[in-house]
């Protein structure tokens, strides 16, 4: 018995292995409220972080057209593993320092849409939906990011239960009325935005939930309305003024007017010379009248108009200049250099490019560009943003054939496509909203060994062909161009047939 717990006694003595090291949590993000009205302030937390780590926060949202907008945000987690953004600052990005709201208010389009677009939701019944995500590591605007480590949806809504909307049609005044539920009577508030025209309406449904009666005022381009911005006459608006001042919902003795951009001169020229009118807030907009005359009775203000005769563009030259102050660094050590948006835009592609012998990403986009030119000294460029110009062909892009990755040259006026099989290393080519019509043409993309990426919608080959139901865009697309990975943002999905003949 002795002997048979001697290895007993000897296991005891044997020391305890380690314990298992703890399991960190999942990691995770909260937003709160997950459903709640578009101008209230969220709550954003993310925990299970390892101390200090790097992350990136976005915020991305697609409108009702599907143009897609986004935001980020650089961040260390504390020494708990967390990230409050309503006491942790932002060290780059989008933005930087404490902003609670800083993924909401600086949300842009992506680098493959239209830049200068505004995020204006055109339905008030449905919420807009933000997701936000948290990725590894640090990753500025428009790069890569990291891998998804946690993602939640946020609802942004634009009306509350019982706010009522009514259509307008009244005399000459047009638009939607918004009361707030209750009998009143409320405040009243005209509300309008700028030379976009038509009606919109989410900011007079919020004013609605926070007890307004408001109404959203179109003057151009809805309806019956003028179709252009031409002319104005005072008198429409005064006509709405005072239907709003005698609606039995509302207050008086007066009424107010808020406006953004072009709405804010008229909001202007409302409380000058309208009775009715006894507050006005301004938003972005010019302190005289422009572009638009404006009538009121014998009275005409004159539109103030823009000389572009007395413009001058802006030269490479100039443009490096001004990107080498603004970032403390010599443009020909630079490997990414950005001078897109020129005030006022670039014209030429000049041989001042000639100096960017590091540049790997060079952006000149939102310019009035209409020729490539001057590459050949870029010998180690690897991605040319080019969108939003008047380049008419792809004529000098042979000068950066061997090394050239991606190609951005949205929105600019290019038909054909030869000399596009220059780029034997091009793997993503961005050239949504140009004036491709045909297939012959499209077929040349083929001739890309490397291309996997390709966004298309737009063009007209590729409207005329997508508004056919019975015919489908993708699948004759890829049949072109058989080496597609991506189309439109679309991953594309084919069927592998068997070697042995479908397996018969």
């Amino acid at each position: 018995m002795w002997r048979a717990a001697a290895p007993l006694r000897a296991l005891c003595r044997a020391p305890l292995p380690p314990p298992p090291a703890p399991r960190r949590r999942a990691v995770s993000v909260a937003v709160t409220p997950a459903a709640g009205l578009a101008d209230e302030r969220v709550d954003t937390r993310v925990a299970g972080l390892a101390a200090g780590q790097a992350v990136t926060l976005r915020a991305v949202v697609a409108d009702e057209r599907g143009c897609l907008f986004q935001s980020c945000a650089h961040y260390r987690a504390d020494g708990r593993g967390q990230l409050h953004l309503g006491t942790d600052a932002s060290h780059g990005g989008d933005y930087t320092g404490v902003e609670p709201m800083g993924l909401f208010w600086s949300l842009a389009p992506a680098g493959m849409e239209r830049p200068y677009q505004r995020l204006v939701p055109r339905s008030t019944g449905t919420p807009m939906r933000v997701e936000v995500l948290v990725h590894q590591g640090h990753s500025g605007p428009g790069a890569i990011h990291g891998p998804v480590m946690a993602k939640a949806e946020v609802q942004r809504w634009f009306t509350a239960p019982g706010v009522r909307r009514i259509r307008l049609k009244e005399g000459s005044v047009r638009g939607s009325l918004f009361l707030p539920p209750g009998d009143g009577p409320f405040p009243g508030v005209i509300d309008m935005y700028g030379d976009e025209g038509g009606l919109i309406e989410f900011r007079s449904s919020l004013l609605a939930t926070r007890g307004f009666a408001a109404l959203s005022l179109p003057y151009f381009d809805f309806e019956d309305l003028p179709k252009v911005m031409k002319e104005f006459n005072l008198e429409y608006f005064e006509e709405a003024a005072r239907f709003l001042q005698r609606h039995p919902k509302v207050k008086g003795p007066g009424v107010g007017v808020i406006g953004t951009g072009k709405g804010a001169e008229l909001a202007l020229s409302m409380i000058t010379f309208l009775p009715e009118v006894v507050a006005a807030v301004c938003i972005s907009g010019c302190s005289s009248n422009t572009v638009a005359d404006l009538h009121y009775g014998e009275m005409t203000l004159p539109g103030l108009r823009f000389d572009m005769n007395k413009a001058k563009a802006t030269t490479i030259k100039e443009a490096l200049a001004k990107w080498e102050e603004k970032n403390g660094q010599k443009a020909s050590e630079a490997k990414e250099v950005k001078l897109y948006g020129q005030i006022p835009p670039v014209e030429r592609m000049d041989e001042s490019l000639s100096t960017l012998v590091n540049c790997e990403k060079l952006s000149l986009s939102t310019n009035c560009i209409e020729r490539i030119a001057n590459l050949n000294s870029l010998k180690n460029l690897r991605i040319l943003s080019l969108g939003r110009n008047n380049i008419k062909n792809l004529n000098g892009l042979e000068a950066v054939g061997d090394t050239l990755e991606e190609l951005w040259i949205s929105y600019n006026f290019i038909e054909k496509l030869r000399g596009i099989r220059v780029m034997k290393k091009l793997k993503v080519l961005y050239m949504s909203n140009n004036l491709v019509k045909d297939w012959a043409e499209f077929a040349r993309l083929a001739e890309l060994p490397l291309l996997e990426d390709l966004v298309f919608v737009g063009n007209p080959l590729q409207e005329k062909y997508a508004s056919d139901q019975k015919n489908n865009w993708i699948e004759e697309a890829t049949k072109r161009v058989p080496k597609l990975k991506k189309l439109d943002g679309i991953l594309v999905i084919k069927q592998e047939e068997d070697e042995e003949g479908g397996g018969n």
